[in-house]
């Protein structure tokens, strides 16, 4: 494991998923807090705030001042850590990013067709490792312990949760998928949302099914109300207050197309199914456990 706790540190996140990893080593210990200073915004700024709400914001440029460092997220929905490496670039300040996922390396560092690579990558599994290396030959890349997926599911397991006979719960753990496919106007997310429902009785899980969505950090709040109102399953509702560990306890069964919740429901010994459906990409997530619905034969998809 490699330290960084000589000198201030900048962080700046936007997106959830490095975000979660940067503050679980900020818990660890690998980070201290005491010499960080934080620029964070959208779901990053949220999960912040709940954990250290005595620490205060800055602005990106306010953070990098007298700062030896920057930690960045490498998320898709701001350019707000584009932006900070670019400035970081700019005054010689070293620069690492962390890689939260295994997808979509290269394009996580371009915005408007101008690549800002950092001086460091920090991963946290083998798999990123190795992807990274590949990617980035040039840049010195850094395996670090995943300090959050021991913290998730260290959590997960601490609850004590009293299960109906007979009865499976499964939680579908939504992610914006930002792609239609097979032709179709409707978008990815949705079309997953309907091959996965069109596609239980395949699934050998039961009758008696209790179905929760649970909405990614950076969903819209009333993104899938519309859609669960229209659902003729009867017992199905959307989550959006209970944290990701205490609905995973709930969970006998984890569904999603290849988020980062699911590699989590696999730590913690869950039935994980990904939902993408024919016409999609293969799941991307690097775990042979994940059951793929688009490679099972019985599996039916139609166009919408």
């Amino acid at each position: 494991m490699s330290k960084s706790n000589n000198g201030h540190i900048a962080i700046v996140a936007h997106d959830a998923g490095a975000a979660a990893q940067i503050f679980a080593w900020l818990e660890s210990g690998l980070l201290n807090i005491d010499m960080c200073s934080f620029c964070l915004e959208g779901p990053a700024a949220k999960s912040f705030q709940t954990q250290q709400p005595k620490v205060k914001l800055s602005s990106l440029e306010a953070v990098l001042i007298g700062s030896e460092k920057l930690i960045s997220g490498t998320g898709w929905s701001s350019s707000l850590e584009h932006n900070a490496r670019m400035l970081a670039k700019k005054n010689s300040i070293k620069s690492i990013a962390v890689i939260d996922h295994w997808v979509n390396y290269k394009a996580r560092f371009i915005r408007d067709h101008k690549e800002v690579l950092p001086d460091i990558i920090w991963v946290s599994d083998k798999y990123a490792y190795s992807k990274a290396k590949r990617c980035f030959p040039k840049i010195e890349i850094v395996e670090q312990k995943n300090d959050y997926i021991k913290a998730q599911v260290d959590e997960v397991l601490s609850y004590k949760i009293d299960r109906k006979k007979g009865e499976i719960n499964i939680l579908y753990v939504l992610e914006p998928i930002r792609d239609a496919w097979a032709g179709s106007e409707v978008e990815g997310e949705f079309q997953a949302l309907d091959f996965f429902f069109k596609s239980i009785p395949n699934l050998n899980l039961g009758e008696d099914l209790s179905i929760i969505l649970k909405p990614h950090p950076s969903d819209p709040k009333d993104k899938y109300d519309h859609w669960v109102r229209s659902s003729d399953f009867p017992d199905i509702y959307i989550e959006k207050e209970k944290d990701l560990a205490s609905m995973l306890a709930w969970s006998d069964v984890v569904v999603g197309c290849e988020t980062y919740a699911m590699v989590l429901a696999l730590a913690a010994n869950k039935r994980v199914i990904s939902s993408l459906p024919r016409y999609a990409h293969n799941c991307r997530l690097p775990y042979k456990n994940i059951e793929r619905l688009n490679q099972m034969n019985e599996a039916k998809y139609e166009v919408l």
